[in-house]
């Protein structure tokens, strides 16, 4: 039995033999499961939202810089910069706000960016889908 919640691991091994068969050993994992998952609620959809990861360069969750490319007629490629914010709405469903650097310049569209996040944010619903499961799972 493991499970991970906010940056912590909790495992243990009930082997059927220390717990006196196999109907036991389930029975007293099942218990340290629905200990665990009270004692360890399933993240939000926001707090999981709002997790910063590694290879985020910009500071802001969720807001990042990126190209589109264009092709011209005369054969050669432009790119047009943005900023752009995203966040989830619905369980593998998410909104995007684009913003161009050439149309508000690159602190205004990074600002815009940053704005329609915090508003998105702000409308996150709900747990965390792959946490679901384990609300399923507890006891009454």
């Amino acid at each position: 039995m493991s499970l991970r919640r906010r940056r912590s691991t909790h495992v243990r091994n009930f082997a059927d033999k220390k717990c006196g068969g196999k109907r036991k050993a389930l029975r007293l994992a099942q218990a340290y499961r629905d200990e665990l998952l009270r004692d360890n609620p399933p993240l939000s959809r926001q707090e999981y939202s709002g997790i910063r990861r590694r290879n985020n360069s910009t500071g802001v969750v969720g807001v990042y810089r990126y190209s589109k490319p264009y092709l011209l007629k005369d054969g050669t490629v432009r790119e047009c910069w943005y900023w752009e914010a995203i966040w989830p709405t619905t369980q593998g469903d998410s909104r995007i706000a684009r913003f161009s650097v050439n149309k508000f310049g690159e602190a205004g569209a990074f600002n815009k960016a940053c704005a329609a996040r915090r508003r998105g944010f702000e409308q996150i619903e709900g747990v965390f889908w792959a946490c679901e499961d384990s609300l399923s799972t507890m006891s009454p």
